[in-house]
């Protein structure tokens, strides 16, 4: 009964899954096309145009953004990839009980021999799933783009010394000359494996959003009242974190957002210039003194909440009275 509870909740969703999955990969792929097709030193040139306030919106360094693998990490951050786990996650969390409860399909649910929890645990196990797929399918779009694609790098003109010379070197650019395009591919430039904290970073972010969406489903019985709950959150935390990213005063905003938690950028930059505590629970300098929060310490943040919310979640559903159906 399980197995065919299951295979229900799988046909219900598959095809928003297909369609997010599609989404993820096209776009995490075509964001290393664009990366690929924008000379580093052109989009240096770029950033230096921004005021300087604006680092203070990014939690990693303009001149570590301006390298490949800076820029490919922001494809984490783009309303695409962080849209779609949020639809999947909110769309099947709410669905679990004020979904089946508007439907009228929960009484024939529970009239079969099956429980509360396995009802509510079938639907938090497909939703998970569905989850990692997304998340992987966002890591394997990069993957994708970095195998297939070639960089476009400017090479400026120089004349080669037959020895080196005082303070000089032994290569002296032409300033006027015409620069050589060449293309490299980027695989050679950029390691497609610095960007899994990024993913798993927002699998847990989705584990969050679907388990606070399966709590607020869990005692409703109107899933657009859910939807809405669950949205008016997700907007106000993103509102506490800009507030407290915005000004050094409203700084202690940010700790009052779960989002401050999903900082996918900070965490490539981790893996790729400190790969040693690539999954550590603290950034520490070479004298051993704190510097940030590590990537497990995001993860775990973001993991609680969904894990806690699921449990509460479940508690609600299995002491609560159902209402009758209209």
């Amino acid at each position: 009964m399980i197995r065919i509870l299951i295979r229900r909740r799988i046909n219900e969703a598959k095809w928003l899954l297909a369609a997010c999955s599609i989404a993820m990969v096209w776009f995490c792929w075509l964001r290393v096309w664009l990366v690929s097709r924008l000379d580093t030193g052109r989009f240096k040139e770029i950033l230096d145009l921004l005021p300087s306030d604006w680092q203070r919106y990014t939690p990693v360094d303009f001149a570590w953004l301006i390298t490949y693998e800076g820029r490919i990490s922001l494809a984490y951050d783009e309303l695409v990839v962080v849209g779609c786990v949020s639809l999947w996650s909110i769309a099947r969390g709410s669905d679990c009980v004020s979904g089946e409860l508007g439907r009228g399909t929960l009484e024939m649910l529970l009239a079969q021999p099956l429980s509360r929890r396995a009802v509510m645990l079938s639907q938090a196990g497909v939703t998970v799933a569905g989850v990692a797929v997304l998340s992987f399918c966002a890591w394997f779009g990069t993957w994708c783009g970095i195998q297939t694609m070639s960089a476009k790098q400017m090479i400026s003109p120089s004349i080669q010394l037959p020895f080196p010379l005082p303070f000089v070197g032994s290569e002296i650019p032409i300033p006027f000359g015409e620069p050589e395009v060449v293309y490299v591919p980027m695989v050679d430039l950029v390691d497609p494996m610095l960007f899994i904290p990024a993913s798993v970073n927002l699998f847990t972010f989705g584990l969050m959003l679907a388990g606070f969406s399966t709590l607020m489903s869990s005692w409703d019985r109107y899933r657009w009242r859910t939807i809405g709950i669950v949205v008016g959150v997700y907007m106000l935390q993103i509102v506490l974190k800009l507030f407290g990213m915005s000004a050094d005063e409203l700084y202690w905003l940010k700790f009052l957002s779960a989002f401050t938690a999903y900082e996918p950028e900070s965490l490539v930059q981790i893996a790729h210039q400190f790969p040693e505590y690539a999954w550590s629970l603290s950034v520490r300098d070479d004298e051993g003194v704190w510097q940030a929060y590590g990537p497990l310490s995001l993860y775990s943040v973001l993991a609680s909440i969904g894990l806690a919310c699921y449990g509460l979640a479940l508690k609600i559903f299995s002491t609560r009275d159902l209402p009758a159906p209209l």
